[in-house]
C-alpha cells in the first residue's frame, strides 16, 4: 500500500512539472529552429543574435521569441563633403512594407532623415549615396547617422509582432580646408 501511495505522489509531480513547463512556455518547437545551424541565422527578442546552439536551443525551449536575424548597416561614402555627412544604408530580415529610417544628425541634432520602404523579402536598401552638407564649413561640428527599423513577426510558436532593430554608428568630424 506504501508503495502504491509513494507511485501516486511521484506520478501527481510528474504531472505538476509537466503542466509547470507547458504553463512558462516551454516549446521544443521554438529549440528546433536553432538545431542544424539555425540558431547562426536566428536573435532573441532583445534583437541579439544567439552565441551558439545551446544558447539559442535554451531559449526557445524555455518559450523565448525566436527571430529572424535582422540587420541593419549604415556605410561611410568614401568621398565626405567637408563639412557635413555621406552614408548609404542596407538592411534584412525586416518586416516587409515598413519603413527603415536613417537620420543624419548635427551635433546631436536632426538635420534630414533617409526614408527606406522595406521591400517583400524583407530588405531595404538606399541604393544611392545619402548625404547632407552645410556651407560655409564649421570645422568641429559632429554627424552621426543611425539606422533604426522593425524586425520581421518571430518565428517561433506563439508568433509575434516585429521587434525595434538598430544599425551601428557612423561618426565623423567636419574637416574644413
Amino acid at each position: 500500500m506504501r508503495f502504491i501511495i509513494i507511485l501516486a505522489a511521484v506520478a501527481a509531480t510528474l504531472v505538476f512539472a509537466g503542466s509547470t513547463v507547458a504553463a512558462n512556455g516551454g516549446n521544443s518547437a521554438n529549440a528546433k529552429l536553432c538545431q542544424k545551424g539555425g540558431w547562426k541565422t536566428l536573435m532573441d527578442a532583445s534583437a541579439k543574435p544567439f552565441s551558439g546552439s545551446d544558447d539559442c536551443v535554451s531559449y526557445g525551449a524555455e518559450g523565448g521569441l525566436i527571430y529572424a536575424l535582422a540587420k541593419l548597416h549604415v556605410q561611410p561614402c568614401a568621398a565626405q563633403p567637408f563639412d557635413g555627412l555621406c552614408v548609404s544604408t542596407e538592411g534584412s530580415g525586416l518586416e516587409p512594407t515598413t519603413i527603415a529610417t536613417t537620420p543624419i544628425l548635427k551635433n546631436g541634432t536632426p538635420t534630414t532623415s533617409e526614408l527606406l520602404i522595406v521591400q517583400a523579402d524583407g530588405t531595404a536598401s538606399s541604393g544611392q549615396p545619402f548625404a547632407h552638407f552645410e556651407a560655409p564649413c564649421v570645422a568641429g561640428n559632429v554627424w552621426s547617422a543611425t539606422a533604426s527599423g522593425t524586425s520581421a513577426d518571430s518565428l517561433s510558436v506563439p508568433h509575434a509582432p516585429g521587434i525595434p532593430v538598430t544599425s551601428n554608428t557612423v561618426t565623423r568630424t567636419s574637416d574644413c580646408p
